[in-house]
């Protein structure tokens, strides 16, 4: 039995291929897939991602996986990592993108805490571009966090991680009720199993914001259970940094409002409004 899970361990495929392209590290584990740094027939790196071989029978994972590369393929915009391939390994579908040198969002907090609000306001135009490009597409991230938010080394954003997309005018691969999403950052509609839309991810957003400005997220003094009460019922504390001014919470926190028609009506006009709190009005993606 020891043997056997050290074969279908994530590390258990380093040195080996994956369709064209040679498995060097593992990058990370999620709910659905495993992703990998790999090198291609030209040398290059790009990400490879799996879908976890315990899932691979299942029929709903199998085609939201496959939904997310088809539908990475469609989208053109600087500010969304481009999915380069996509294939059948031993029957598992993986899909290959382009790889980001520099890391997550989600890293760089690890290492630098909380954020300059120059830093904080760049950021938030860029994956605002990227949402914008999402959605005249007619889909719905569903999982923005920091986590998947790649910055070069030049720390422009990127908006990566396709597998809770929703297709606004397609299938819902979930069972009714059922929410997908992470904790930390999942709007009150997403939390009760209704429809999500554009209004879902400006308020993942606006989490992802708060938590640059003070390294940690609005309800991160909950755990469990209580974390998705606070979303639905408590309204999230102001930033407690002196260098943030009360025009700066106010833009901040209107990205989470409990209701979707009350956030702002784009990701562009949420990254705006903050540039001019912080008195950067030509911020840009």
């Amino acid at each position: 039995m020891g043997d056997r899970a050290r074969d279908s361990s994530p590390e258990s495929r380093i040195g080996g291929t994956v369709g064209a392209y040679r498995i060097e590290s593992v990058l990370g584990v999620g709910g659905m897939g495993i992703v990998y740094r790999a090198s291609g027939p030209d040398g290059k790196h790009v990400a490879v991602k799996l879908i976890k071989e315990d899932l691979a029978w299942d029929d709903t994972f199998l085609r939201r996986f496959r939904r997310e590369a088809r539908i990475a393929q469609t989208i053109s915009n600087p500010h969304v990592v481009p999915v380069i391939d996509t294939g059948e390994h031993d029957g598992v579908p993986y899909l290959a993108a382009l790889f980001i040198e520099g890391g997550s969002l989600e890293h760089k907090l690890e290492r630098s805490g909380p954020l300059g609000l120059p830093t904080v306001v760049r950021i938030c135009a860029q994956v605002a571009d990227g949402l914008e490009a999402l959605w005249e597409a007619g889909l719905v991230h569903r999982d923005i966090k920091p986590g998947n938010i790649l910055l070069d080394s030049a720390e422009n954003a990127y908006i990566t991680d396709f597998g809770l997309i929703k297709e606004s005018q397609g299938t819902v691969l979930t069972r009714p009720g059922q929410p997908l999403g992470s904790m930390d950052y999942m709007a009150p509609e997403q939390i009760r199993g209704e429809e999500v839309t554009a209004a879902t991810d400006i308020y993942a957003l606006g989490c992802v914001m708060f938590e640059c400005i003070e390294g940690r997220t609005p309800f991160a003094d909950r755990v469990g259970m209580q974390i998705l009460w606070a979303h639905l019922r408590d309204e999230p504390p102001d930033p407690t940094r002196a260098d943030v001014p009360p025009e700066f919470t106010r833009a901040l926190k209107a990205a989470l409002r409990k209701h979707p028609s009350k956030r702002p009506r784009t990701s562009l006009e949420y990254a705006r409004s903050l540039a001019e709190a912080a008195g950067i009005p030509d911020a840009n993606g």
